[in-house]
């Protein structure tokens, strides 16, 4: 839990400027993205449990790590929102 709470912390924030910015990247980038932190959090070697359980909330016996591709597209509806916010 630990290793995830270090991607949490470190590693998504740098990735979401470029997110936010940058057209959405090819499907073989977030996948690359996602083979190198799942093989940091087991050291290189095979999974420990099973993908949909790293993705769940740790509520529902999970690590809580974030989908890569639904973190994407939620931070292009964050901005789809503002765009259509008349205050802004």
């Amino acid at each position: 839990m630990g290793k995830v709470t270090v991607i949490k912390s470190f590693a998504l924030p740098k990735l979401v400027l470029q997110f936010t910015v940058l057209p959405n990247p090819p499907n073989e980038i977030i996948t690359d993205i996602t083979k190198s932190m799942l093989s940091f959090i087991w050291n290189n070697k095979p999974d420990k449990i099973k993908r949909e359980h790293i993705y769940n909330l740790k509520e529902n016996i999970g690590l809580g790590l974030s989908n890569l591709s639904y973190f994407i597209n939620a931070i292009k509806a964050g901005w789809v929102k503002r765009y259509l916010d008349e205050n802004n």
